[in-house]
């Protein structure tokens, strides 16, 4: 019987072992660490940079627009450099969102400058379509949105990089203009760390609601300020008519339906009401179940 075979039944105290034996028992452990050391750093460097990613640099998301220098945008296909540096955006309904991408939209593209805020930005990311501010919340994002792509942004930072709380992002049916959709829909990730929407379910709370009723949603081309109508709470799949499937009507009637779906969810009367022909806006992000669903609508006050 070989010395190998011998000692094979051993275990335990390595003293036990013949001097060969206990040599090739403590290499073979040596081995072993280094390889658990590896994996650990292998496994170590990537949560550390996402962590690092998602604090130090807000998952890859700019600061707000007023703590940045303006400067012209860069040409291209979509954008022309006017006289004194504004930006001007060519504005064709299919990629504004007013129907997915590949629609075949023939109407004439309308012309609309970037506000000067929001050049810069403009000019890193052309997926960018505005900035929602809802500093109760500690809400403060540029919002983008890619037809054709809807969760592009999902998991993805303002700079297009990898980031696990993602970015806000319109629906692809909803279009801010010609013409605007009754309903903008805007989704973010309900974070543990309290970024993104992490902090909307707040507004459930009928106090918190009424110290904060208001906030803001800019687009490229126009600062608008949003009143709360209502805060509701629903399940995926519960509601024949549910709010995220609400964009555009054809008429005043369909329009009260949806509306009237929308209040048999709310959590509370804000005392607030909203009627056709007011530009709803819709803040979404998924509650304490994954196929819960936790809603914020406001409609348009300026």
């Amino acid at each position: 019987m070989s010395r190998k075979s011998r000692y094979a039944h051993l275990q335990g105290s390595s003293a036990l072992y013949p001097f060969g034996a206990r040599a090739r028992l403590r290499r073979r452990q040596r081995r072993h660490v280094v390889l658990l050391r590896v994996a650990g750093l292998a496994l170590f460097v990537p949560v550390a940079a996402l962590a690092l990613r998602q604090t130090v640099f807000r998952g890859g998301q700019p600061q707000r627009p007023d703590d940045l220098s303006v400067q012209p945008a860069t040409s291209a296909e979509s954008r022309e450099t006017a006289s004194g540096g504004a930006v001007r955006v060519s504005i064709h309904p299919a990629t504004a969102g007013s129907e997915p991408a590949g629609a075949g939209q023939t109407a004439e593209a309308s012309v609309r400058a970037v506000l000067p805020e929001y050049q810069q930005l403009y000019s890193q990311n052309p997926d960018m379509v505005g900035w929602l501010s809802v500093p109760a919340a500690g809400i403060d994002y540029p919002v983008m949105q890619t037809p054709g792509d809807n969760e592009y942004y999902l998991r993805r930072g303002f700079d297009r990089l990898y980031s696990l709380s993602g970015s806000l992002f319109l629906d692809e049916q909803c279009s801010l203009y010609d013409p605007a959709t009754d309903n903008w829909i805007i989704y973010g990730h309900n974070m543990f760390d309290g970024t993104m929407f992490g902090a909307l379910g707040q507004f459930t709370d009928v106090n918190f609601y009424q110290q904060h009723p208001t906030f803001s949603f800019d687009t490229l081309y126009e600062e608008m300020e949003f009143q709360i109508v209502m805060v509701l709470h629903t399940t995926v799949g519960e509601d024949a008519l549910p709010y995220y499937t609400f964009f555009d009507v054809d008429s005043a009637e369909e329009w009260q339906q949806r509306y009237d779906a929308m209040l048999e969810r709310r959590l509370f009367d804000s005392g607030v009401d909203a009627e056709y022909g007011d530009q709803l806006l819709t803040l979404s992000t998924c509650g304490a179940d994954p196929d819960d669903r936790i809603a914020v609508v406001a409609k348009r006050i300026s």
